[in-house]
């Protein structure tokens, strides 16, 4: 827990709610905030969990850096902040941070947040009325975007229901993918760190690499070779396409533009005739090609994050999902397992193996058999007793 660090400046006074404050600038320093603080974050569209711990542990105010409620889903967290009496006050900005340290005492009123008599942020207070009006805002928002997706769900399904059902038009690679896990790395926002959390998985059953797009540069940068490079021309760097084994490219069209950039390695791609996101199509080739299992890296894996998205790119995911059924899994849930295959009784286990091989081993040693036999003789004699 980080020890508060107070600053000789006067205890600020006036209207308002008055506390320490806590800076919080990850998630799980949610644990340090104790009674009274007032904390300040920085995380967007706060959620339903974070709230409820904040509340559990009666904290007197919320200044938020960034936005409370982005409008993209109707998330509660606001709403529950605000109906326990926790003043939240939102969008301060990043000059906060500079600004305050742990411990200093500060006054949050009508939206402004002061050192003494410095204001030294200000933002919008969120009351019962602007969160009602964001919640209706959001909830109206996510009904018209889900309208979207379904709409473009059917209008692909009607399109593609050949390929989608049939494997029609997906083309065949020389890359063996039967049987075998695959795991289908994109350039989303963690997957980097989800990478990096799956190379045990990786290193003990060698699966089939696919790159999509940037996704192959990550796979490079870990010493890591894709067998498979998906994207449309433009989004394939030249690292990439010289060190993949095979390439095949995405295109609505059905062209190859730009052959020069695959001549110059002496490759010949495979051209994927489909509209849909690279990521999407590369989720059906795996699957069309009976791989065991499909591990997504950068991926959206939440309900927000997907219809978030462009409403056909959306749509395509849920799509390409639901074709592979099963078969997919989010990197992070891989990680999960990996991290529990070795429990704490297989260590235990092999060091007690090692512990009886080191005392076998000296028993065998003059020196040894002068320690071990009283001990031995002991332990006989006992055993003699019980069951006499």
């Amino acid at each position: 827990m980080p020890i508060l660090k107070r600053r000789n400046s006067p205890v600020p006074e006036g209207p308002g709610v008055i506390g320490p404050a806590r800076l919080v600038r990850r998630p799980e320093e949610l644990s340090s905030v104790r009674s009274g603080d007032v904390v300040v974050l920085d995380m967007v569209d706060l959620s339903a969990e974070a709230a409820q711990s904040l509340a559990e542990r009666r904290v007197a105010a919320v200044v938020n850096v960034a936005t409370s409620s982005s409008g993209r889903y109707p998330n509660l967290g606001p709403q529950l902040l605000v109906d326990a009496g926790i003043v939240l006050v939102d969008r301060v900005g990043e000059a906060v941070w500079q600004s305050l340290r742990s411990g200093d005492v500060v006054r949050v009123h009508e939206g402004a947040v002061f050192l003494g008599d410095i204001t030294i942020a200000t933002g919008v207070e969120m009351t019962s009325a602007r969160v009602r009006d964001q919640l209706d805002e959001a909830s109206s928002g996510l009904t018209n975007q889900l309208d979207s997706i379904v709409a473009n769900a059917a209008n692909t399904l009607r399109r593609d229901r050949a390929m989608l059902l049939e494997g029609a038009g997906i083309p065949a690679v020389a890359t063996a993918i039967k049987g075998r896990p695959t795991v289908v790395v994109s350039d989303g926002p963690e997957a980097a760190a989800d990478l990096k959390a799956i190379r045990s998985f990786i290193r003990d059953h060698d699966p089939v690499l696919i790159g999509v797009g940037a996704g192959a540069d990550l796979l490079l940068d870990l010493g890591l070779r894709p067998n498979l490079l998906v994207g449309g021309g433009d989004d394939l760097s030249g690292r990439a396409i010289e060190r993949s084994g095979e390439v095949v490219i995405v295109s609505a069209a059905g062209r190859l533009d730009r052959p020069e950039q695959f001549e110059a390695h002496g490759l010949q791609p495979v051209v994927f005739t489909a509209a849909g996101t690279a990521e999407n199509l590369a989720v059906l080739l795996a699957d069309h090609n009976d791989a065991a299992v499909i591990v997504l890296v950068g991926a959206p894996s939440r309900l927000v994050d997907v219809v978030d998205a462009d409403t056909a790119d959306a749509a395509g995911t849920f799509i390409a999902r639901l074709r592979a059924g099963s078969r997919v899994v989010d990197a992070q849930a891989v990680s999960w397992f990996a991290r529990q295959r070795l429990s704490w009784f297989t260590p235990l286990l092999l060091l007690l193996a090692g512990v009886v091989a080191v005392v076998a081993a000296v028993a065998t040693t003059p020196l040894g058999h002068e320690w071990i036999s009283p001990v031995t003789d002991s332990v006989t004699s006992w055993i003699e007793g019980l069951v006499s």
